[in-house]
């Protein structure tokens, strides 16, 4: 090949470069996962109106859970685990009063009492322990991310919504409340096991 022809090659090579910032650059070695993208509207539209849609009262669920054959059978009648390795997560709904809340704690709480003199915790956050939101979502899955760093962040991204939500409701002690959350378990539960909100809503 002349060098001519070299130069041609190199120039027309030279004239298809360009010059990226260091956040695409970035971005072309770790591709933005589309999931992480408006997480706001992916709870509002989708994340919450599942979980209420299939929530079950927290007393017949619980009653359900120990009429059933065995955990297994019980998680895929009346829960959702999307892999083998993960806990089964159930959707429930609760309404009652506030009895006690704890805001010490980054990790706040509240028990919530229900009219049969039935209680359970519910988280308040501002920080939301667990992936049970995550995790009871249907639209996505590890599989979607590949990546357990990006999956976390984005179980973290869901529990901030949550968290939002409830810093926006806050809750009293005495305050007539009707949530609709998760719970995950690796068993059927003895007691009322605590609950990581969804929506909340006032009465």
């Amino acid at each position: 090949m002349s060098r001519g022809t070299w130069l041609a090659i190199a120039a027309l090579m030279l004239g298809g470069c360009r010059i990226v910032s260091q956040q695409e650059l970035a971005d072309l070695k770790n591709p933005p996962n589309p999931h992480m993208a408006n997480i706001t509207q992916t709870w509002q539209q989708k994340i919450v109106p599942q979980i209420a849609a299939d929530a079950k009262p927290l007393d017949e669920l619980l009653k359900a859970l120990h009429a059933a054959k065995d955990f297994d059978t019980a998680c895929k009648t009346l829960g959702y685990r999307s892999q083998e390795e993960n806990p089964c997560v159930f959707a429930v709904s609760l309404s009652g009063s506030v009895t006690a809340l704890n805001t010490t704690s980054r990790s706040g709480k509240m028990t919530l009492t229900q009219a049969d003199g039935q209680a359970a915790v519910v988280q308040l956050g501002p920080i939301i322990r667990g992936t049970a939101l995550r995790d009871a979502y249907k639209g996505t899955s590890y599989q979607d991310f590949n990546d357990q760093v990006l999956f976390g962040d984005y179980g973290r991204a869901i529990n901030n919504q949550a968290t939002a939500m409830m810093q926006a409701v806050k809750p009293k002690t005495g305050d007539r409340l009707a949530v609709i959350g998760v719970f995950s378990s690796w068993d059927i539960p003895e007691t009322a096991p605590e609950i990581t909100p969804a929506r909340v809503t006032r009465q």
